[in-house]
């Protein structure tokens, strides 16, 4: 049975739990998510199963994103994403995970994939280097489970998998997590897209989970972003007014319901998190762009040109002329300037005095989400129709 959508009229905005600000200086950083904090670790892995002899039969995955039009170490930008800047700033040196997984446990061969069951997967195996380094685990297409989203989304390590594979290699290591360092948890967005019914309380379930994993390993400063507004990118304005006010309305609740969440979270002994409030961030710079420098925040830099393919089969794509001016790089991912801006204010927010946390919506209006989605025609043809190149975000 079809369930309804519900519309809620608030705002979400940023807090920061408990009532100590945490200084903006950390022994380590590490990151867990999706494209939006990718360092090329999708890109490492996929490049590295299509340069080994596949056996007949098996199925690998297309090296994404492409390079070019993407960054040519394989974000999902045009250069540097913000958990980059952010680990300049705070002078920490961000290693993507691909770059410290070897090919087998004990092994000495750095490899971003490892032959698990004669089939070549993104290898899990740090020989502890993770306990040591500030690291990056954030993956293109990721959801906030196990894996990711897509074709071959089995493949790809979820948020709860990204954790999991840290606090097996703590245990390798010998080591607690260090409660010294920041650790960044951000993701959703791939939760609500190719899926048939969005389940925004098993979403933000996922990713209390993954704060409370790794509090228990004895992390116990946090970074987490909210759901920016999903219904506001070039992909989302395309699909028209129903589409897009659905996914504002998916992005409030989702984001009602992890500030519960964090609410609780900050009642652990040591617990220090601080919610950046990406949603409102994006809406102020699409209300006024010509403060951050954006002449365009409606379309992507780059568009595809579907009937102009290159002659190796590959998409051919136009960039624009001054990318720096948009907002967006492609139909969901921002500019590295964009970026850049993002990291910004993380940075503000972790160096701030504590902010009152908000009023919380009424049980009543949130009462409403047991009865679920109703996911319209045109909302599954938005789903449907998310292209290839951008399909994990």
């Amino acid at each position: 049975m079809k369930k309804p959508i519900v519309a809620l009229g608030f705002t979400v905005f940023s807090f920061m739990l408990p009532a100590e600000a945490l200084a903006a200086t950390f022994s380590k950083m590490y990151v867990f998510g999706d494209s939006l904090s990718d360092p090329g670790n999708i890109y490492n892995a996929t490049a590295a199963v299509n340069s080994i002899p596949i056996p007949p039969g098996v199925e690998v995955p297309p090296v994404e994103p492409s390079v070019p039009p993407y960054d040519e170490d394989g974000r999902f930008s045009n250069h540097l994403v913000w958990s980059d800047y952010l680990a300049q700033d705070l002078g920490i040196d961000l290693i993507p995970s691909t770059e410290l997984s070897v090919f087998s446990h004990g092994s000495d061969i750095l490899s971003p994939i490892a032959l698990i069951n004669g089939q070549p997967q993104v290898s899990p195996f740090f020989n502890g280097a993770t306990a040591t380094n500030s690291v990056n685990f954030a993956f293109g297409a990721a959801q906030t489970g196990t894996q990711g989203v897509g074709e071959f989304g089995e493949l790809i390590p979820g948020m709860l998998t990204q954790v999991e594979w840290f606090e097996d290699d703590l245990a390798v290591a010998g080591q607690q997590a260090d409660d010294d360092a920041l650790y960044i948890v951000w993701g959703g967005p791939n939760d609500y897209q190719l899926v048939s019914e969005p389940e925004p309380e098993e979403t933000v379930g996922n990713l209390a989970e993954a704060v409370q994993t790794l509090y228990d390993l004895g992390a116990r400063n946090f970074l987490v972003p909210n759901l920016p507004d999903l219904g506001k990118t070039p992909r989302a304005l395309s699909m028209g007014d129903d589409i897009s006010m659905s996914l504002t309305t998916l992005s409030q609740i989702h984001n009602t319901l992890l500030n519960r969440s964090l609410g609780d979270l900050s009642q652990l002994d040591d617990m220090n998190i601080v919610e950046f409030d990406a949603f409102s961030m994006l809406n102020k710079t699409i209300a006024n762009p010509e403060v951050k420098g954006f002449t365009n925040v409606t379309n992507s830099c780059i568009e595809s040109l579907k009937d102009d393919g290159k002659l190796d089969g590959t998409q051919a794509f136009e960039v624009c002329d001054h990318p720096d001016e948009y907002l967006f790089w492609d139909g969901i991912h921002p500019t590295t300037v964009a970026h850049e801006q993002l990291a910004d204010e993380a940075l503000l927010a972790l160096e701030s005095e504590p902010q009152s946390v908000p009023e919380p919506v009424s049980s009543a209006a949130l009462g409403f989400l047991g009865l679920g989605w109703l996911i319209d025609k045109k909302f599954k043809k938005f789903q449907a129709n998310c292209s290839t190149k951008e399909k994990s975000n």
